[in-house]
């Protein structure tokens, strides 16, 4: 099986392998979890080795127990419904990670040994890697401390916003995240008396969406980190019980985002904020819903954000680059798993170690028009030896393999199978299969391996 540290961490060690050209120097991850997840990500880390990773190239940063949690506007607060001599926790936020990469000098650490750049994402957002160069050359154009990766956003849409604000006193500018529910009036009440509207040119609002990929520049981050010990504002967000608004439909929290890190940059720093804004299907596909909710959602015309569209959205990204190249890509019709309608075909999977920059994917494919790739069929590219496909037509599924230190060129390949197939599933035990809502069957599949002997393995 595949996960998404795995990833993550594999991804990491190609831009290693790739561009780090001194031996000295790693490349290192930091994981913010919390009392729920801790030990079983630790555990999910050691029984895999650490996916290759030196065990001292990864941090753990644990948020604490939460913050109490509050009843009403007169910050009552709420006990356990078990228990009248516990108070109710919620957890703080995301923003933690700020002032925890403070408490234990992670962030310290880093500029000191030799860290020019610091990348944030959230670990349900499988795609967050694909424009991480793209968000790292418009940093250092613009010469930004703080960087948002952003999507194009429907007006109203329940994404936060990057907004540029300014303050009429002082004349001051701070580009920030502004939450959903609160951009709307804060637009009505500074002269935009439609709200939150979308452009009639380009059909979204002139507002983009955050999508919690932020970037860094490691020494004035640190700086500002010092300055602030990496707090962040906090903020309550309730849902009322009534029209009366003073009580609250259940317990709340104070709560603090990463996103609001402009709020503490001060001076000429404060202006050295900006975003890149990228097509979500490239950069964003969150998963953190049930598969009830995704359909849900779905039906509302808003993404379902659950295990089948993640792992669809997958493929489709390196379909999409690879199309862009000149490729020849064709779509499967979409396919309904448990009420969820997606995309799944052809399903492309590169291993990080093969192609970790969608730069990098001209280099393997050198002639993309005489590539061409069946809506049914399946590539899994994996190893980190020199593989170059200069042709090749593609009718089901076939695994590449070029392993460390060889260097192989795929000519006039051409393979005709009955590939891999899906079938839906409802309760097989696994929570996997199950969550996604089909599994796949292999039926025939055509695996070529290249070692550095210069032998091909074919079977």
């Amino acid at each position: 099986s595949f996960n998404s540290l795995q990833f993550y961490i594999e991804y990491i060690l190609a831009l290693q392998e790739r561009y780090v050209d001194n031996s000295d120097f790693h490349l290192t991850l930091c994981i913010m979890t919390s009392a729920d997840t801790n030990k079983g990500t630790i555990k999910l880390l050691e029984d895999n080795d650490y996916f290759g990773m030196n065990k001292e190239n990864v941090t753990i940063v644990q948020q604490g127990d939460g913050v109490p949690a509050l009843l009403d506007n007169d910050a009552t607060l709420a006990l356990e419904p078990n228990n009248a001599y516990k108070l109710q926790t919620k957890p703080h936020g995301h923003g933690d990670i700020h002032s925890l990469l403070f408490e234990h000098e992670v962030a310290k650490k880093w500029v000191q040994s030799g860290v020019k750049w610091i990348t944030f994402f959230q670990d349900t957002n499988g795609l967050a890697f694909h424009t991480l160069p793209l968000a790292l050359g418009v940093s250092v154009e613009k010469n930004l401390i703080m960087n948002s990766m952003a999507i194009p956003r429907k007006a109203k849409q329940a994404v936060g916003a990057i907004c540029k604000l300014t303050n009429d006193e002082t004349g001051e500018t701070r580009t920030i995240n502004i939450e959903y529910n609160q951009l709307d009036p804060l637009l009505r009440a500074n002269g935009h008396s439609d709200g939150d509207v979308n452009d009639p040119k380009t059909g979204f609002s002139p507002f983009p969406g955050n999508i919690n990929g932020l970037l860094f520049a490691a020494e004035p981050y640190l700086e500002a980190l010092n300055k602030c010990e990496g707090l962040m504002p906090e903020f309550v967000n309730p849902k009322y019980k009534d029209s009366k608004k003073t009580t609250f439909k259940k317990p709340t929290r104070l709560e603090c985002m990463m996103q609001d890190f402009p709020t503490v940059l001060t001076g000429d720093n404060a202006n050295r904020v900006g975003f890149t804004s990228i097509s979500a299907d490239l950069c964003f596909s969150p998963v953190k819903n049930a598969t009830a909710d995704g359909v849900a959602l779905q039906e509302k015309g808003t993404h379902p954000g659950c295990a089948a569209s993640g792992e669809a959205d997958q493929y489709g990204a390196c379909r999409k680059i690879l199309r862009s190249i000149g490729v020849k890509v064709t779509d499967s019709e979409p396919e309904t798993y448990k009420g969820v309608s997606v995309v799944l075909g052809p399903e492309i999977v590169i291993a990080p170690g093969s192609m970790c920059c969608p730069g990098e994917y001209r280099e393997v494919f050198p002639h993309p028009e005489q590539v061409s790739i069946s809506a049914r069929s399946s590539l899994v590219i994996k190893g980190t030896g020199k593989l170059t496909i200069t042709s090749m037509n593609l009718d089901g599924a076939l695994v590449l393999d070029c392993e460390d230190g060889a260097d192989a060129e795929v000519r006039d390949l051409n393979v005709k199978n009955e590939g891999w197939v899906r079938e839906a599933v409802d309760d097989t035990g696994d929570e996997v299969t199950d969550m996604r809502g089909y599994k796949m069957v292999k039926k025939k599949t055509a695996e070529i391996t290249y070692n550095k002997k210069e032998e091909c393995i074919i079977l």
